[in-house]
């Protein structure tokens, strides 16, 4: 193979769109052209992919913007469309289909950048546009018991706008959403019970760690780091020194010895005794 033939084929894997993270039971990725590769961490996702559990099969997904998302058992997620460059938020995109089950997801830098209707979501019965935000979904296809068949969405924070042919609906930090088939998308006085609890080893997301590692990786370094540093008022004392102590006038000089004044005083006295001697021996020999 030439090297033109050999970085075709190396091409795929350079550009992945995600990375399998944590999984715990049967998981798989079924690729466009139909190949099925057994899930494990470090398998990548791309364009095309769709990620698939089985009964009691968990799967974490990590994307290159930074988004996350946890697929709950027997689900089935393709990713239709995904384009996202650092220095290119133009150019952002990413479009999945839920075919059936459920996630969780904390959104990346995608649509919190550029274009903010640059990330959706697709079920059967809803077209959910994502703007940021934490939230739960479920698909509802004659496989949840008491539930109408639907999509529920669960949103922790951020909002979500959910919409079908029928109609729009914002939904908020706290609030539930039913898209039916048919009717418009209603607000639930409660969670009528969509969420879930993955196996321990699958990490929890966090909306607020995301939002930080994000802040980080746009500004080169932690938060702090953009901060500019103190500098010291010179009108206020500098508390990392002590204070010179100032010497009091009532008293004597503390470095000079209390005896240089009488010895200052006694030598003056000696030489005027001196000259005095003198003196008087003149006199004498006079």
């Amino acid at each position: 193979m030439g090297l033109v033939g050999l970085l075709c084929a190396v091409a795929p894997l350079a550009w992945a769109d995600g990375t399998i993270t944590h999984l715990s039971g049967l998981v798989s990725v079924r690729s466009a052209d139909g190949r099925i590769v057994p899930g494990a961490p470090g398998v990548k996702v791309t364009q095309g992919d769709t990620a698939i559990t089985g009964a009691g099969g968990y799967v974490r997904i990590e994307m290159t913007d930074g988004g996350e998302m946890v697929l709950r058992p027997n689900a089935a997620l393709k990713i239709e469309a995904y384009s996202f460059e650092p220095g290119k938020p133009e150019s952002d995109s990413f479009i999945f289909s839920m075919l059936r089950g459920g996630l969780r997801t904390v959104t990346g830098l995608i649509s919190k950048r550029g274009d903010k209707d640059s990330y959706k979501l697709r079920t059967t019965t809803a077209t959910i546009g994502i703007r940021g935000t934490q939230f739960d979904l479920r698909v509802c296809l004659a496989d949840c018991g008491t539930l109408a068949d639907g999509t529920y969405v669960a949103v922790k924070s951020g909002a979500v706008q959910a919409a079908n042919t029928a109609g729009n609906q914002l939904v908020s930090s706290g609030q539930v959403a039913f898209v039916p088939p048919i009717l418009p998308p209603i607000i639930l006085p409660r969670d009528p019970g969509i969420g879930f609890t993955p196996p321990a080893v699958i990490p929890k997301l966090d909306e607020k760690k995301k939002i930080e590692q994000q802040q980080s990786t746009q500004t080169g370094g932690p938060a702090d780091a953009a901060k500019p540093e103190a500098k010291p008022d010179p009108s206020k004392p500098d508390a990392s020194k002590p204070e010179a102590t100032k010497p009091d006038a009532s008293k004597g000089d503390a470095n000079k010895p209390a005896a240089s004044t009488a010895q200052s005083t006694a030598t003056s006295q000696s030489a005027a005794g001196n000259t005095q001697d003198a003196a008087a021996q003149d006199c004498v020999v006079e």
